[in-house]
């Protein structure tokens, strides 16, 4: 492979309602709307935790009219790392997230959960070492 520096710069979540979910991912975990792009044929707010402006990004996307919005196979969640997974566990229910799987310790020293948006996306939390 050629010298190229490579790496993840965002991932895209559709949703129905726009202030629902970013409500969420601000109150759950502190995001901030970084950029806005009110278009035409949709809305999009790219979002960023706080210190880590330059990415990688999480954008919500409502489309402003039927859209079909095919999907590949791929499935799972978006994970995000923390460093107290119960405390994050409870921000993310206490702004509309159900959790679906229990704490549990996958290995010595990381904990992982999975909760839902409100939205239906599916999270990941995990905690390493601590």
């Amino acid at each position: 492979m050629p010298d190229n520096t490579i790496r993840l710069s965002f991932m895209k979540l559709n949703v129905a309602e726009m202030e629902p979910a970013l409500a969420f991912w601000r109150d759950a975990f502190g995001f901030t709307v970084r950029q806005t792009y009110d278009e035409e044929a949709f809305l999009e707010h790219i979002l960023n935790l706080p210190g880590q402006e330059a990415g990688p990004s999480l954008m919500l996307v409502q489309t402003k009219f039927p859209m079909d919005v095919t999907v590949g196979p791929g499935h799972g969640p978006l994970g995000i790392t923390c460093s107290d997974i119960v405390t994050t566990l409870e921000c993310a229910i206490a702004a509309g997230g159900v959790k679906t799987m229990e704490i549990t310790e996958v290995a010595p020293g990381i904990r992982v959960c999975l909760v839902k948006s409100p939205q239906g996306h599916e999270i990941e939390l995990v905690q390493a070492g601590g």
